[in-house]
């Protein structure tokens, strides 16, 4: 076995070379481990979709493939517009200010939660259009989709909102139904399963807005939390939370129960300093925003380390900052935050 070590912003970074570990579940052929490497970066005139981890001759397992913002989504306005607004005037072009929560409606709007911005952005992927839904909120952090409602958390103001997809308000959760500082969020089926940081505990909700259980309390221990921030639910209906300040991921099932735990504090690859976003693909992978280093880490469903993915920068693939993700059908979604977008990725199953 061959060991190699390089290092990303500081990060000393062990490559296994391997054969044993795989990126892939069953159904797709075994791949090298790959730490944090510079992409595949596509020559010039070539599209966007060249740009892969890992790099070559490795197979490749991540593919960018665009960016949504404001702008990107509704194209450069005209000489004749840009015209018209230097003679009548009028605000600037809408843009995002931070986006972290995502979601996915299955008639391909893309909903991002901006946590300064007080609104929903909706991004329109099959055909060419944006929008966004006003909310009656201060710091915005999760949203989720299901059945054309929109659940979405105000952290600042302890709230779960209920609204439709216009931003009419549904029904509204609180103080006093006991939530302190409501983050990530997810739909299971007939109810959401929503984090809260300040009481170290995930909050099972209905879909008409009735709390139907808790799981998780204060502490290091196994099922216990310390400042969690996301949670993601696999195809199976195990939830993933992120526990941010134990610096690990615990899965639970369908119910809350706790089945294990993986990561630990530290500056290598499969580390956690500040794990934020969390989301599984349809192999079980489980990808994590390391927000502060700037990568979304890739782990097997026991919890190994499997690639990184990402960088410091502003360019394609690049991220300031990244929080939230989601994955849909395999395409991957990243809340570049301090870079005010979204950037959009695929999961390559072998043979794509």
């Amino acid at each position: 076995m061959t060991i190699t070590r390089i290092r990303h912003r500081g990060l000393p970074v062990v490559l296994s070379l391997t054969l044993g570990l795989t990126l892939a579940s069953s159904c797709v052929p075994p791949a090298h481990a790959q730490a944090v490497q510079a992409p595949s970066r596509p020559a010039p005139g070539t599209s966007p979709g060249s740009l892969t981890w890992p790099p070559p001759p490795a197979q490749a397992r991540i593919q960018f493939v665009r960016t949504l913002d404001p702008a990107a989504v509704r194209g450069k306005p005209s000489f004749l517009s840009r015209a018209w607004k230097v003679f009548v005037g009028g605000g600037g072009e809408p843009r995002m200010l931070q986006p972290y929560g995502i979601a996915v409606s299955p008639d391909r709007k893309v909903y991002v939660a901006d946590t300064f911005g007080r609104a929903i952005h909706v991004y329109d992927l099959a055909k060419p259009g944006y929008s966004s839904v006003r909310v009656d909120g201060q710091s915005l952090i999760g949203v989720a989709y299901s059945d054309g409602l929109l659940f979405v958390t105000d952290s600042a103001t302890g709230r779960l909102l209920c609204l439709d997809t216009k931003g009419h308000t549904r029904w509204t959760l609180g103080r006093k139904e006991g939530f302190q500082r409501p983050t990530g969020l997810v739909v299971a089926g007939d109810r959401l399963h929503v984090v809260d940081s300040l009481r170290h505990r995930v909050v099972s909700v209905s879909m008409a807005g009735a709390v139907t259980g808790t799981f998780g309390e204060p502490g290091s221990g196994p099922g216990q939390l310390n400042f969690p921030t996301n949670i993601a639910r696999s195809a199976d209906g195990r939830l993933f939370v992120t526990d941010t300040m134990n610096f690990r991921v615990q899965v639970f099932d369908a119910d809350g129960r706790y089945l294990r735990a993986f990561g630990h504090l530290g500056d290598g690859s499969g580390d956690f300093d500040k794990p934020k976003g969390i989301a599984v693909d349809s192999g079980g992978h489980v990808y994590v925003v390391e927000g502060v280093n700037d990568v979304v880490q890739v782990f097997d469903d026991t919890g190994a380390f499997l690639l990184a993915f990402g960088g410091s920068g502003s360019g394609d693939g690049q991220f300031w900052l990244p929080s939230g993700i989601t994955i849909v059908n395999d395409v991957v979604y990243v809340a570049d935050s301090a870079n005010r977008r979204v950037q959009v990725f695929r999961y390559l199953r072998s043979g794509q």
